[in-house]
């Protein structure tokens, strides 16, 4: 099918249900327009045609709120006492996979590193919508399953992950 023909009759689609939503639902009836459900318009006579002014200084914020976006995670990973052999890490967000490592976006991790006789220490900047990470350890060894540590974001501004 041609690219053009496909993008030119979605953008009909698209257009006649824009057309089609503006009318509204119709009446109920009476033959008269439809309400609209009680949402105020700018030319409703409630508002006597004054519309109020909003400015930074009406806004409320918690004093402990910082309005930051990111949290601080400081990981620290010493699995020597289980193995020095060749390994790497992943760290990635487990709100989706909720520990299936089947379902976890490795493309998409925090970071992806080696460990350096089972040693490695990681400063990461985690956005707030991230709560969940997951830590999958990877050992070069015949037969060994990968290593998984959970954490949960407590809300606070930095937080230290030791995995053992």
């Amino acid at each position: 099918m041609n690219i053009t023909y496909t993008v030119s009759a979605k953008c009909i689609v698209l257009l006649l249900v824009g057309l089609l939503a503006g009318c509204g639902g119709g009446g109920d009836g009476d033959g008269g327009s439809s309400g609209g459900g009680g949402i105020q318009g700018a030319n409703d006579d409630s508002n006597n045609g004054v519309q109020p002014s909003l400015s930074v200084r009406d806004l409320k914020i918690d004093k402990e709120n910082d309005l930051s976006s990111v949290y601080q995670v400081d990981v620290d990973v010493d699995i020597s006492a289980r193995s020095t052999a060749r390994a790497f890490i992943s760290i990635c967000d487990n709100s989706g996979a909720q520990g299936d490592l089947k379902a976890i976006d490795f493309d998409n991790c925090m970071i992806k590193g080696r460990l350096d006789q089972g040693i490695g220490q990681y400063d990461l900047r985690i956005a707030n919508h991230c709560t969940d990470l997951i830590a999958v350890i990877w050992i070069m060894e015949k037969d060994r399953d990968p290593l998984t540590y959970t954490l949960i974001h407590d809300k606070s501004k930095e937080q230290y992950w030791g995995i053992r």
